[in-house]
Parts: C-alpha cells; structure tokens; sequence
C-alpha cells in the first residue's frame, strides 16, 4: 500500500489519506470479495488492545461520515447501522452477548 504502485486492483490508493505523515504505520487492512472477508492486523509491541478498539470505532465514525455524505443517510443513522453490524458480528464470532 505505502509504494508507489499498487500491489492488488482493490486497493485503496494513499491519496485517499492527504497529509498522511511518513512516521505512519499500518495497522490493519479490511477485504471482501464476493463470499468471505479478509482481515490483516499488524501489532507493534507497545500497541494495547485499547488502542486498536479505539482505532476501530474511530474507522466506524469515519464510514458513517462517508455513509452520510454519499448513501442519503444521516451520520446517525449510518452510525447506528454499523454498530448493529459490529454486534451482529460479534454475536456470531462469540455466540454470546457479552
């Protein structure tokens, strides 16, 4: 991702990220394609299982401000729309509600 080409046709271009600072790390990549997902996550010894919780309600917030500004839906309603996503998944993966 961080080269100048692009390793894979879906990928996101860096350019989608203006000001993005060369001491940046990636931590994660998100994929699907028509029957699975794909989930890449990178950890830095210092990085707290917080952290990366913070970094994912923070994409989630970003996708409903996009949702929002695109899909005719509010930010809230977006919002909304993708936790019920994240405790659907979860309560699948787990198989409980805590």
């Amino acid at each position: 991702m961080f080269g100048l080409r692009r390793d894979h046709p879906g990928e996101l271009p860096l350019s989608s990220m203006p000001g993005l600072s060369a001491n940046a790390t990636e931590l994660a990549r998100f994929w699907i394609d028509g029957e699975r997902s794909h989930v890449s996550i990178g950890r830095e010894a210092n990085w707290s299982p917080e952290l990366v919780g913070s970094l994912v309600c923070e994409s989630l917030r970003t996708a409903a401000a996009a949702y929002s500004a695109n899909a005719g839906l509010t930010e809230g309603e977006a919002f909304a729309r993708l936790l019920r996503g994240f405790d659907e998944e979860r309560l699948r993966l787990t198989g409980t509600e805590s």
